[in-house]
């Protein structure tokens, strides 16, 4: 039960924190609380993972993780992503052939780039 309801509100915190990049796109005071809101969603996915081993250590205890497999939905999202990121980059190439008059390409880029790099080394690491 746990784990799900800390899954959700990272899926909040994350939804919230985009829309705060988004909206406060040109407001200095509301990027760094969208880009807070989207780290506390990563750390709590993070925390709502498997469970640990621990092994005392050298004066404290050492986590070891099991090794498991990318589950079906890594792989999935994982494929999803290379037509998001091309047509990212579609789009920043085209208001780039028009004079970057737009600063909105390149925060889809720049936001795009974030999460294939998170989902596609989150994919690199379970490989076995």
């Amino acid at each position: 039960m746990r784990r799900y309801s800390l899954i959700v509100l990272a899926i909040v915190l994350l939804a919230l924190g985009g829309v705060a990049l988004f909206i406060g796109s040109h407001d200095s005071a509301m990027r760094p609380l969208g880009i807070g809101a989207i780290l506390v969603s990563v750390y709590l996915v993070r925390i709502s993972n498997s469970p640990s081993r621990s092994v005392p250590g050298l004066g404290g205890e050492l986590a070891f993780k099991t090794a498991k497999s990318p589950n079906r939905l890594l792989w999935i999202v994982s494929a999803l992503l290379v037509p998001v990121s091309i047509g990212a980059v579609i789009y920043l190439l085209n208001d780039a052939a028009h004079g970057y008059h737009e600063t909105l390409p390149v925060y889809v880029f720049a936001g795009v780039a974030v999460v294939c790099a998170a989902v596609w080394s989150s994919l690199v690491s379970t490989l076995r």
